[in-house]
Formats: C-alpha cells, structure tokens, sequence
C-alpha cells in the first residue's frame, strides 16, 4: 500500500492564501480621484488682479480648489453659486460683492491668503453655475470691481 503525504497540499494552500493576501495589500485604488480623496483638482492662480481657474468646468461632486497668491498683495479666494455674469454680482457700497445677495449663494472661502501662500478648499459642488472671485478691499482696490472674478462650470 503507497501512502501519501499532505504535506505538499498544506504548502501549496499556505501559498495561495500568502499571495491572495499580498495581491490585496498591494491592490490600487479604483477611484478616479487620484487617491487622496479629494476629489476633482482645479488650480486657482490669484495675482493683480487676475484669478484663474484650471480647468474652469468639472464634473459634479467633491472638487478640491488649490488656491494659489502669485500676486504681491494679500488675496482671498470666494467660490459662489450664481446664474449671474461674473462682473454682475451683487455689490455693497464699498464696490465689494454682498456675499448674501440676490441671486448668490455662498459656498464657501478662503480668507487672507498671503504672498506667495497657497491653500485647498474642497467642497460637494452641485452641477450650476458658479463665479470665483477676490472680494478684499484695500487702499481703495476693489479686487473684485479690478477684474479677480471668473465663470466657473459645475456640469
């Protein structure tokens, strides 16, 4: 009578379960994201007085705003909802744009950015209409009525 050994069965299933493991562990990430789970990434460059927007349409949903002062000057970087022409939002007397206006809806915003800082501003972007835009006021600048606004698309 030959007798067999099970040795080769055990090391053959230790084997698939260590390579099963490993695959999984080194397993990439499906998302179309990048990754990092911010979703869309659009570079928004500020500078006197100009604000751009790379790229200026997304699709829906998370979109993360790397907001960068190239400029000299202090700048800040407010992302509305609005059906409006970017140089037709609203304004208060100091020629700045009244956030809580007729036909704007805040989003959100990022406040005093430096010289030469950048920052991320990630939000959940419904598919709309959007304007971009520098709202400070100083020395008698209105960086907003100075052309820091862009058309910004959510489809």
């Amino acid at each position: 009578m030959k007798v067999f050994s099970r040795r080769p069965l055990l090391f053959l299933a230790v084997g698939v379960m260590v390579s099963t493991a490993l695959l999984a562990a080194c397993g990439g990430d499906d998302d179309d994201d990048g990754g990092d789970g911010g979703g869309t990434a659009v570079d928004v460059t500020l500078s006197e007085f100009v604000l751009e927007a790379d790229p200026a349409s997304v699709s829906a949903g998370e979109v993360t705003f790397t907001a960068s002062n190239e400029g000299e000057e202090v700048h800040e970087f407010v992302v509305v909802k609005t059906d409006l022409a970017p140089d037709k939002l609203p304004t208060i007397d100091d020629g700045s744009v009244d956030e809580e206006g007729a036909g704007v809806e805040a989003v959100d915003e990022i406040e005093d950015l430096a010289s030469g800082d950048s920052q991320d501003l990630t939000a959940t972007l419904d598919a709309g209409n959007y304007v971009l835009f520098c709202n400070l006021v100083e020395e008698g600048e209105v960086h907003y009525k100075e052309g820091m606004h862009a058309a910004f698309t959510v489809e």
